[in-house]
């Protein structure tokens, strides 16, 4: 059976990452866009630079996203099968962060054939993480069930993500805080260190300033390694931030202390998507077991 994958577009994935999906599946690999609004102005996610994007929230500029809609997964679809697929798999951000999810399983609805919507309840680079595992499972040969328990598993057991926000005030106005949002009254008085637990925003660490989170993120980085597999070398650690910039001082500063514990890094940028709900200054980490 031919299977086809469809992500959304806040796994930020790169081109040479799209290449290589599209060869693993034959071609029947596709990314559904999200919106940022941006002064009443919209940008699919990956249009606009991560800089730019930044620079304009800094000025005050009013910054929005909007959901990918079930139309946009339908077109995803119908190419897809138009070109051969005979079951699809899709895997979308967090539903608890966006309503994409909702979308895909939607437009999945009206579809014949078979098509399996797999919730990562995580986003960026931890949802570039299980797209990778849905195409491991692809190129296996195993069926759609098998491969989507298998992302489900993945995502629950073998990722973890932090990230520490300049402001909580971004995430306080999309109303995506969750459970962080016991941390408002005292947000002068600390640099918030955030995860995601079960897709939700929830707060892992207070500190007092932003040399502190990181350095509390390079120790949960290593913590979240020695969960996920006995074995370092069978784990990575993703750095995130919101520029895009990844000789950012926060950003070498952070490998610096991940590295010295023995634990390989990468960069990825933050999707504007993202970004938009966390502000510019965010830093962020995904600890995953590789495929």
């Amino acid at each position: 059976m031919r299977i086809g994958l469809v992500t959304d577009s806040t796994a930020q994935l790169s081109a040479s990452e799209e290449a290589a999906l599209c060869e693993v599946t034959g071609d029947l690999f596709a990314v559904v866009p999200l919106t940022v609004l941006v002064g009443g102005v919209a940008f699919a996610d990956g249009e606009l630079d991560a800089g730019d994007l930044c620079r304009r929230m800094d000025e005050g500029t009013e910054v929005s996203t909007s959901m990918a809609t079930p139309a946009q997964f339908t077109n995803a679809y119908s190419t897809l099968i138009d070109h051969g697929a005979e079951a699809i798999i899709t895997v979308t951000m967090s539903g608890e962060l966006s309503g994409t999810r909702d979308s895909a399983v939607a437009a999945a609805e009206n579809e014949d054939l078979l098509i399996n919507v797999v919730d990562s309840r995580t986003t960026s680079a931890g949802l570039a993480g299980a797209v990778s595992i849905a195409a491991a499972g692809i190129s296996q040969g195993h069926d759609v069930a098998s491969i989507a328990g298998t992302v489900a598993d993945w995502c629950a057991a073998e990722t973890r993500t932090a990230f520490a926000p300049a402001t909580l005030e971004h995430l306080r106005r999309g109303g995506r805080i969750g459970a962080a949002s016991s941390l408002l009254g005292r947000a002068l008085q600390i640099v918030p260190v955030l995860g995601l637990n079960a897709g939700v925003v929830a707060p892992v660490a207070r500190v007092r300033t932003r040399t502190k989170a990181l350095e509390r993120m390079a120790v949960l980085a290593g913590e979240a390694a020695a969960e996920i597999a006995s074995d370092e070398q069978d784990v990575y650690v993703e750095i995130q931030h919101a520029d895009g910039e990844p000789s950012h001082p926060d950003v070498l500063a952070l490998q610096e202390k991940i590295e010295a514990s023995g634990l390989p890094t990468t960069f990825r940028t933050l999707s504007a998507i993202i970004t938009a709900h966390v502000g510019s200054g965010t830093i962020g980490i995904t600890v995953q077991r590789r495929p």
